[in-house]
């Protein structure tokens, strides 16, 4: 039996080639996919991750520290064994950025300078040498996560703006090296009203069970004071990857039932080809249940070489889109080995497939199984009458170019489709930040002055100017765009006009003009096109609310010198450029990273059908070849009739497919998508993606038919 199934692996060595690489693709396309889903989890995990190192004890103030329940804790302290250290604590909690508006909250603890010793000594936190926090500061050091997470550098100034997280203004003075995501300050980073506590050690071995201790002890104080130890932590992680498996499980299934249809139909032709012989075998004496074993474990070595290359394709292909995406954008993959074997649902579904249709084919009766062969000699023999017909009649007449054609349409207008999704979001984004490329709006808190400084500054104009807020519909979700309010004369000084506009004009942007629907909210009258303002902008002719300045100034470098400036002032609220490119990459990276996966997967895939199919119809053309040979055709002409027709089966799918991605795009425009604001059709990186991805696939189709073709006796193959 098994020397059979070596016997049949020899001879057709490339369509085992192909099984195995189809298999492969499937599982390695569900590890990468599970390890995405599982990143967000293993991200929470590294914040989670820092009470693995100490115990955290902390409660709620809005007037600084508690005095009565600082005292509680450290007398608990005093009495709990196991106890070796503890240092006061400030805690601010900043966002963290996992993809898009998916956030997390990682902890800051402001500290004493003379407690950094007594930290280091306790854990094993790796601090940049020599850092000093000055008294009163807002510094503070992160992780190198956190920096790449939200594209900072050590020494640029960190805005947090959201509700959820401890608001303000942070620069960032050192990197935190490490597993974890977390960060120190100096003492009274909550700016008095925030999260309060202490870090707490213990003597080694005794960490969780001094968290217990002081669970079980401070319990009545709960839940006014909470106390996180690896114990929380181990728990809390537990609860996360609970649902992420869920996710993973959904994700494998959806793969499996995709690369189990694409297998079913390469098994189906390969049982069919196989038809004379099972009819042969049946001849001599073989019963369908032997035959059905020999296909069973055929199936089973395919499906498990194809699973291990798989599983090992998809290790590798994690470590290089961690360090190409993930990495840069502060997250973390995770190939858990739950999601791993979930990956096996490919393997099981191909050889239960491969039972059901041998099982089909293997009822018919004798002399059917032997006549199938024939049948198809005979469609073979009816091409040898038009051999000298052009090269356009083989495509035309069968259906040997039918996978590429559709596969390549397919793949051309997804990448259309995904390109103008992923344009319409980012420059919806980014039009709504147009105005402030070189200007910067800033209010100060009640009560407090605009720092005399930048007003003097002779490359920084100021203007007294209130803010609006618009809401304008995206694809996904909404973007802002923020209206100053000026006064005629500032606004005339402001964009450069020849005269001074009146009260309650409301001038806007080309694009904006034709977003005047969502605008409502302004108290308007006149509505005049500037041609100045470009993207979505506009400015809004009023009576300016105090406590506001819009600056102006010649490059975009000074937005960041006018950032730190700022820092030591009373800010409530800092609009610039670098708020509008943090808002872009917040929004648009997690759809970058989806849309780049799905086409390079596709591509992949393409790439395998487009040399598949080249292999295959020179297989089946082998004899026609020969022919050619024979009467004269040289081996130069016999390759360039085989270019000829995959370069015009790809062009022809190509243009079908920018056809089709284009159609689907206007039809879900004018349909689906009124009211939402969309930009250009068809961005230039999308037109670069489809010519590079097209040419790689007819070059790919090319070299395999120089391959072949020169491969081919024709003595050898009539005496076949």
């Amino acid at each position: 039996m098994f020397r059979y199934i070596w016997l049949y692996f020899k001879r057709r060595p490339l369509r085992i080639l192909v099984y195995i690489l189809v298999v492969a693709l499937g599982v390695a396309a569900s590890i990468i996919l599970g390890s995405i889903f599982l990143s967000f989890g293993e991200t929470r995990n590294r914040i989670t991750a820092v009470n693995e190192n100490w115990i955290t004890i902390q409660y709620l103030s809005n007037n600084g520290r508690d005095s009565r329940l600082d005292e509680v804790i450290e007398k608990t302290l005093s009495e709990t064994f196991g106890f070796s250290d503890a240092i006061k604590v400030d805690i601010a909690y900043l966002s963290y950025n996992l993809f898009g508006s998916a956030r997390a909250n990682f902890p800051v603890y402001g500290i004493k300078q003379t407690d950094i010793p007594r930290l280091l000594r306790e854990s094993d936190t790796q601090i940049v040498q020599g850092t000093v926090f000055e008294k009163g500061s807002r510094d503070i050091m992160v992780s190198d996560s956190f920096l790449k997470a939200d594209g900072l550098e050590v020494g640029q100034i960190y805005e947090e703006t959201l509700e959820v997280s401890t608001p303000g203004q942070y620069s960032i003075v050192a990197s935190l090296k490490g597993p974890s995501i977390f960060g120190l300050g100096s003492a009274g980073i909550s700016s008095g009203g925030g999260t309060y506590g202490y870090m707490v050690f213990a003597r080694e071995g005794f960490l969780m069970a001094v968290e217990n201790e002081l669970k079980n002890t401070l319990a009545e104080y709960m839940p006014s004071i909470t106390v996180n130890g690896p114990a929380s932590s181990i728990d809390r992680i537990r609860e996360q990857y609970t649902g992420y498996y869920s996710g993973v499980f959904f994700v494998d299934l959806v793969i499996a039932l995709v690369f189990t249809v694409g297998l079913a139909m390469l098994n189906s032709v390969s049982l069919r080809e196989r038809r004379k012989e099972y009819g042969v075998m049946s001849a001599v004496g073989y019963k369908s249940g032997s035959l059905r074993t020999r296909l069973f474990i055929e199936s089973s070595i395919q499906a498990a070489l194809g699973w291990i290359a798989g599983f090992l394709v998809g290790l590798w292909a994690i470590k290089v889109l961690e360090k190409r995406f993930f990495e840069p954008a502060g997250l973390f993959l995770r190939n858990d080995p739950i999601g791993s074997l979930y990956t096996l649902i490919i393997p099981l579904a191909v050889v239960l497939l491969t039972q059901f249709l041998i099982t089909g084919h293997l009822k018919r009766d004798l002399i059917n199984l032997l006549r199938s062969a024939s049948m198809e000699r005979g469609i073979f023999r009816s091409r040898f009458r038009d051999i000298r017909t052009g090269w356009l009649r083989y495509p035309l007449r069968t259906g040997a170019y039918t996978p590429l054609f559709v596969n390549v349409i397919v793949f051309v207008a997804l990448i259309f489709f995904f390109g103008s999704l992923l344009s319409g979001l980012s420059d919806g984004i980014r039009d709504s930040g147009a105005f402030y490329e070189n200007r910067t709006y800033v209010r100060m808190r009640t009560g407090t002055e605009f720092p005399t400084d930048i007003a003097s500054l002779s490359e920084v104009k100021t203007f007294s100017a209130g803010l609006e807020k618009l809401r304008i519909k995206l694809l996904f979700g909404t973007s802002s765009v923020y209206v100053p309010v000026l006064s005629p004369e500032d606004a005339q000084a402001l964009l450069l006009l020849n005269e001074t506009p009146t009260m309650g004009t409301l001038l806007v942007s080309k694009g904006l003009s034709e977003r005047l629907e969502d605008a409502e909210s302004l108290d308007y009258s006149k509505v005049e096109v500037s041609t100045v303002l470009k993207g979505l902008s506009g400015v809004m002719v009023a009576s300016p609310l105090p406590g506001g300045m819009l600056l102006t100034y010649g490059t975009t470098g000074e937005a960041e010198k006018i950032r730190r400036s700022l820092l030591s002032s009373q800010t409530e609220m800092i609009l610039d450029n670098l708020t509008f490119e943090k808002s872009y990459k917040q929004e648009t990276q997690f759809m970058k990273l989806i849309t780049e996966i799905i086409i390079y997967l596709q591509f992949f895939v393409v790439m395998v059908i487009g040399v598949v199919t080249v292999i295959r119809t020179i297989s089946a053309r082998r004899s026609e070849i020969s022919i050619r040979s024979i009467i004269g055709l040289k081996e130069k002409e016999t390759r360039r009739m085989f270019s000829i027709e995959i370069a015009a089966v790809t062009l022809s799918a190509a243009a079908a497919g920018c056809l089709a991605g284009l159609i689907v795009w206007w039809t879900l425009k004018s349909v689906f998508f009124q009211g939402i604001y969309t930009s250009t059709l068809v961005s230039t990186p999308t037109v670069l993606r489809v010519v590079l991805m097209v040419f790689s696939i007819l070059v790919a189709g090319f070299l395999t038919v120089r391959f072949f073709t020169s491969r081919e006796d024709p003595i050898a193959i009539i005496e076949r």
